[in-house]
């Protein structure tokens, strides 16, 4: 947690660190990652990404630990600090009507989309398996371009396996 999140307010690119209550919740997640195996980290450069990062790799040390910054949330340019419902009215928008662009310095949804796969490339460059590390937006861009549904609003610290089974990519909420 930031203190934007405890606000619900749109962070973006603003490099908002994890607040005591975001510190806290780092470390319990990180206590919960030690039974898993993890080899490579991989995370947004966005201080309250990496500082998620950094409380798991201080339990796996063996790991390798990089940024990648196509991994960074979404731009909102000058919209960054509007309320998140107004964000989430902004992207329904955008889903509904592809022309849609709601200017103002936001990142175009598309350059996103491209940017994030691109983020997914780089950080399999460290490791075929690795655990990133990074933001909602992030996440959801993933969903599309791996054609499952998305799940909306991913608690803070929250685990998300993504697999390849018989029926094509699957997310799943650990």
């Amino acid at each position: 947690e930031t203190d934007w999140n405890n606000r619900k307010l749109c962070q973006g690119q603003k490099d908002i660190p994890l607040n005591e209550k975001g510190c806290e919740e780092a470390k319990v997640f990180a206590g919960e990652m030690a039974k898993l195996d993890i080899d490579c980290l991989v995370s947004s450069p966005l201080s309250r990404a990496l500082q998620t990062a950094k409380a798991i790799h201080h339990v796996h040390p063996d790991a390798g630990l990089y940024t990648v910054a196509e991994l960074s949330e979404r731009s909102w340019g000058e919209l960054e600090g509007i309320s998140s419902e107004e964000m989430y009215a902004i992207e329904r928008l955008e889903e509904e009507d592809r022309a849609y662009f709601p200017g103002k310095g936001v990142e175009p949804r598309m350059e996103f989309r491209q940017r994030v796969s691109k983020g997914i490339s780089i950080a399999q460059t460290y490791h075929p398996h690795p655990l990133i590390v990074s933001h909602g937006r992030v996440f959801t861009e993933l969903c599309h371009l791996l054609g499952i549904p998305p799940v909306r609003q991913i608690p803070n610290c929250q685990l998300v396996k993504i697999t390849f089974g018989s029926n094509g990519w699957e997310s799943q909420v650990i």
